[in-house]
């Protein structure tokens, strides 16, 4: 005979200040935290993790209760560009049975407070990693666009202002991003109890952590190099007008040397 428990996952664009979002939560509710996450006891085994880089996972917590906590952060987040995104997975409970993680769940003999942490550690990561790449593919579309304008026409199209603005937003961009990703390291607790380092590098393997997160690193260098490259393509392009400018002015000054003789 086995339990499941359904385990749903939430991303945002936004970062969690924990302190503000534990407001949010409903009241009287046990709670556990470090610097990093929240662990909100909902009642009995009803749990709720909240992840400091914008993710909340959810452990047996019925539809409608778990609809009206992500409507309340929806409502608190008025500036995300569109609704979070979602990732499922099960906890299979299993007496006697080795642990074993599958495409759609995770296999346990038993439940406790740190397989759970590390089965919610991890699927906030993954769904953090799919917003992240949404945001990441964004920018490079962005990129390529003036990268194609450049290519075509010589030139960046529109101001020099508003390029160098969407230079400057697609940098910022890229510092958030990274420093967000910094965030998805192993967590300590795998590192003081083995059973939960092999269930941690299980479910990485099985959702691809490490691939997915190379993908982006990818992508990001990308970025990195074609907004280098197009820089300096500006930077040219000024140096040139410059030059082109100081030309000029050496020319008019002879022809008006030689109108004088004259």
């Amino acid at each position: 005979m086995s339990r499941i428990y359904p385990v749903e996952a939430y991303s945002y664009a936004s970062r969690f200040n924990l302190r503000e979002v534990e407001a949010w939560l409903p009241p009287d509710r046990g709670i556990r935290s470090t610097k990093t996450q929240l662990v909100v006891s909902l009642d009995g085994d009803r749990l709720a993790y909240l992840f400091d880089f914008g993710a909340i996972v959810f452990v047996n917590v019925p539809d409608a209760e778990r609809e009206s906590i992500v409507g309340t952060f929806n409502k608190k987040l008025p500036q995300e560009p569109h609704p979070p995104l979602r990732e499922s997975f099960l906890v299979e409970v299993r007496s006697g049975s080795a642990v074993e993680v599958r495409f759609d769940r995770v296999v346990v003999p038993d439940v406790d407070p740190i397989t759970l942490d590390v089965i919610a550690t991890v699927l906030a990561q993954s769904v953090a990693i799919d917003y992240y790449d949404e945001d990441v593919q964004a920018i490079l579309d962005r990129v390529g666009a003036v990268a194609g304008d450049v290519a075509r026409e010589g030139r960046t199209l529109g101001r020099t202002r508003d390029f160098v603005r969407f230079v400057g937003t697609a940098m910022a961009s890229q510092v958030e991003i990274i420093t967000a990703i910094s965030l998805l390291d192993k967590p300590d607790l795998t590192w003081e109890n083995e059973a939960a380092d092999r269930l941690h590098d299980k479910l990485r393997n099985n959702l691809e952590i490490q691939e997915r997160h190379k993908a982006l690193e990818i992508k990001l260098s990308t970025i990195r190099e074609t907004l280098q490259t197009l820089i300096e393509f500006s930077q040219t392009r000024r140096m040139v007008f410059l030059e082109a400018a100081i030309v000029a002015l050496i020319v008019f000054e002879i022809v008006l040397s030689l109108l004088k003789l004259n």
